[in-house]
């Protein structure tokens, strides 16, 4: 039976390198992103040099490009933190590669807490966006209530998980 258990450990610790495919899938996202962010880049400065934007329009596209960075970061952070937990740290050994600072006091709750402020940035960002690019019919005025109970869903989940984190620390 040991024999048996031990081989399935094995496997399942082999196995961690399929994640990789997973962290590979994020990094196509990332490029994605950075294609997505060039192409509007391009057509708001193209705009601002040749052509004439409402001030809230320029806000708006700001916002956007500023979105579209922290999502980027969040799947940046996911990777790389994802690789670091779950499958190696061996490709820092190199000298040529500096390990971020952040990288070494990162674990599965500070991961977490880490995703959960991104994603409330994220939440906040897309709030304001929607806020200042209606209209304040009483259709508009529905949505951006709903985005606001959803951000503060957010910000609960995250002052939710750094209690637990806080608790279990506390434990220790």
């Amino acid at each position: 039976m040991e024999k048996i258990l031990a081989s399935i450990g094995s496997l399942l610790y082999g196995m961690r390198f399929t994640m990789l495919f997973f962290y590979v899938g994020l990094v196509a996202i990332i490029f994605g992103i950075l294609g997505k962010f060039i192409f509007e880049t391009y057509k708001l400065m193209n705009t601002l040099l040749t052509g004439s934007i409402e001030k809230i329009d320029l806000i708006i596209k700001v916002l956007e490009l500023v979105d579209m960075t922290m999502v980027a970061q969040l799947v940046w952070v996911v990777a790389l933190a994802g690789v670091s937990l779950f499958v190696t740290t061996g490709h820092f050994d190199s000298k040529d590669i500096k390990k971020p600072d952040w990288l070494d006091h990162v674990n599965t709750y500070n991961l977490k807490l880490k995703l959960a402020f991104a994603i409330i940035s994220i939440s906040g960002v897309h709030a304001l966006k929607t806020y200042l690019s209606g209209d304040l019919s009483l259709e508009n005025t529905k949505i951006v209530a709903v985005i606001a109970v959803i951000h503060f869903s957010f910000v609960l989940a995250a002052i939710g998980i750094s209690f637990a984190e806080r608790l279990t620390r506390d434990q220790h």
